[in-house]
């Protein structure tokens, strides 16, 4: 008893910790909010519309005055991951004019076969793949909004919507593995130059193409590599520059305007020798990216020394959506601006030595083609949106929440796009409703947990109970109480999310998207009331040792 009153009085001190940390909470989100995005003040008093490009949107960017903290980066460009959940292209219409008025300066396009391929092609093209009049209107979009397009197509790795293909099958690296190309293959380079030619040709205005290239993996295993690599006399980083240089070599002489991007991650185990050996490293321009928290300590400064002393110039990658967890719906929002912060300080650090182009915010829809959908796009956009400021130098209050892309985005509750921890910011951006509902799902899973967590659930809930429709029906009942109110929750979410996702994807995506993440939660909530309903309607239970009863 003793040591229940002392639990009592140490819990009652916390509680009382957290309502003063509350209220000083509360008092500092007061303080350093505009009057504008009050309570008091009715929505509309905000003077912003659907429109995010409209005159009065834009001049809600702050003042010159407060750009003390920009950076030198020329291009800003935003990568659209279209090998899962691609967008309708009517969706385009309000997502361009929203991106040119928080910065961004240009679109990074990952078609996979999402591209209207052709001719001996055709096949690779997903059944919903975009036409050929889809990508003229995005390419007037683009042209339109002052974005310029970007095309990004992988030629060595990540080629799983090519070679999971019966008719490309002895193009593998390795037969089994769908992933990697072999580089010796005499049609090889005809294949991958075909890919370009097509996405160049509908892209007639572009100057840059991105090459990929990274974490390219099974390099070398095959008998046609490995007979090569002996014939010639070649080691796998030989292997691999030849076939990226080839590939280089023939976009060149096609257009030899265009310049090319290639990830860097290959290039980082390499020495400076190797750099100065080999005349391919002046043929492009490469993409350092690095996804942690601390870029400098996890890239390390030997790296920039390096490349100041091999390019010209280079360009950088960080991310605003899908590369903390390879499974997730809500994004990490400060993991991402950390991120992106970290990236800000190298380049504060290092811009007298190394010319830095642009900077490339990936947003990842899947870790590769036949991974889960990560986070959609529009639950990325707030992530983004703060991004983009941070790139021309904004600065948001450090205590409170990001004010001014509240407004640009017309947020009703400015601290829910620091976190779906701080619940909905109720958005009416292109998307909101997505980002809205998604939250709700995600407390409505959290609510879940803890109810199955509740140490009463697991001591009368436990799995022998629950096979064998055995317990206390008074603990049940208390103990799931506010189930019932979950299972009504989630139907409603349901629908609501279902129409919300449709205004933006196809039905390919919404159903995907509800089979990954609602659907299995739907079942566990279904399955758990089922069991709750069994148990109250029970008036008779067995003597012990019960039977074997596995109903569920």
């Amino acid at each position: 008893m003793k040591f229940r009153n002392r639990f009592n009085e140490i819990f009652k001190f916390i509680a009382l910790l957290g309502v003063i940390l509350g209220v000083c909470f509360v008092f500092l989100y007061i303080i350093n909010s505009p009057k504008k995005i009050s309570s008091n003040v009715k929505y509309d008093k905000i003077k912003l519309i659907r429109n995010p490009i409209h005159k009065q949107t834009k001049n809600l960017i702050v003042e010159k005055s407060q750009m003390e903290n920009k950076i030198h980066l020329p291009e800003r460009i935003v990568h659209l991951d279209l090998k899962g959940a691609p967008p309708k292209v009517s969706y385009y219409s309000e997502l361009f004019p929203l991106l040119s008025t928080l910065g961004a300066t240009g679109l990074l396009l990952e078609y996979e076969d999402m591209f209207p391929f052709s001719g001996e092609l055709k096949d690779i093209s997903a059944l919903n793949a975009y036409t050929v009049e889809d990508i003229a209107i995005i390419n007037s979009l683009a042209k339109k909004h002052k974005l310029k397009i970007i095309p990004f197509v992988q030629i060595f790795d990540h080629l799983e919507y090519v070679l999971k293909l019966v008719e490309f099958i002895d193009y593998r690296e390795i037969r089994n593995f769908p992933s990697t190309i072999c580089p010796s293959h005499d049609n090889t380079k005809n294949l991958i130059m075909n890919i370009i030619e097509q996405i160049i040709i509908l892209h007639p205005d572009v100057n840059k193409i991105h090459l990929g290239c990274d974490a390219v993996s099974n390099l070398g295993q095959c008998q046609l590599c490995t007979n090569r690599m002996i014939s010639d006399g070649l080691t796998k980083n030989q292997l691999f520059l030849k076939h990226i240089a080839s590939i280089i070599d023939s976009v060149k002489k096609r257009h030899p305007t265009i310049e090319i991007l290639i990830w860097d991650d290959h290039f980082r185990t390499l020495q400076e020798e190797n750099f100065k050996s080999n005349s391919i490293f002046k043929s492009f321009k490469p993409v350092i990216w690095w996804y942690g928290k601390n870029v400098y300590d996890e890239l390390g400064p030997s790296l920039w020394s390096m490349y100041s002393n091999v390019f010209s110039s280079v360009w950088l990658a960080s991310a605003y959506k899908g590369t903390t967890r390879n499974i997730k719906y809500v994004s990490d929002v400060n993991h991402y601006l950390q991120n992106l912060k970290s990236w800000i300080s190298v380049i504060r650090e290092y811009n007298k030595t190394i010319r830095f182009e642009g900077i490339i915010l990936t947003g990842w829809q899947r870790f590769d083609h036949f991974s889960a959908l990560c986070e959609l796009l529009p639950v990325g956009l707030p992530t983004l949106a703060m991004s983009l400021r941070l790139l021309q130098g904004h600065k948001d209050p450090a205590l409170g929440p990001p004010i001014e892309v509240a407004k640009i985005l017309q947020c009703y509750q400015p601290y829910g796009l620091i976190g779906a921890a701080f619940g909905s910011p109720k958005c009416k951006f292109p998307g909101g409703e997505v980002l809205e509902n998604v939250v709700h799902l995600h407390q409505l899973q959290q609510e879940f947990s803890e109810l199955i967590e509740d140490s009463r659930a697991k001591s009368w809930l436990s799995e022998f109970n629950k096979a064998h429709v055995f317990s206390n029906p008074s603990k049940v009942k208390a103990v799931l109480f506010p189930l019932d109110k979950i299972k009504s929750d989630l139907d409603s979410i349901k629908v609501q999310i279902s129409n919300a996702i449709l205004q933006i994807y196809d039905q390919y995506t919404l159903d995907e998207w509800l089979q990954t993440y609602l659907l299995p939660f739907e079942k566990e909530v279904e399955s758990l009331w089922k069991i709750k309903k069994r148990v109250l309607k029970e008036t008779i239970w067995p003597r012990r040792p019960l039977p074997i009863k596995n109903d569920f």
